[in-house]
């Protein structure tokens, strides 16, 4: 099993290869819309296993304090998400991508 620094890596070399897919597109893309948007559905979608179903051995204060840290670190995750697709105010827009406008 990969681990989650293996993973980021592997995320982030296909991410490469799907940017340089842009600037020369040549046969299928690395990541379809389809894949992306899987993607993100999976990661918004990630509910936190309790510490009670882990089996851990912690006393309440440890196990709230625990979940809360997990909860906040995937909202985090969900919030930067939602900044970057949601263009809310006005989008930083790099030169290579069209201008968009609210419907």
């Amino acid at each position: 099993m990969a681990t989650p620094v293996a993973r980021r890596a592997g995320v982030r070399a296909m991410l490469d290869r799907d940017e340089a897919y842009d600037q020369d597109p040549k046969g299928e893309p690395p990541i379809s819309v389809p894949r992306y948007r899987r993607a993100l559905r999976a990661a918004i979608d990630v509910v936190p296993e309790l510490v009670t179903e882990q089996g851990m051995p912690r006393s309440a204060v440890e196990a709230e304090a625990y979940s809360a840290g997990v909860r906040d670190a995937l909202d985090t995750v969900v919030g930067v998400i939602a900044q970057e697709i949601e263009y809310v105010g006005t989008p930083d827009l790099s030169a290579d991508e069209p201008s968009r406008t609210d419907a």
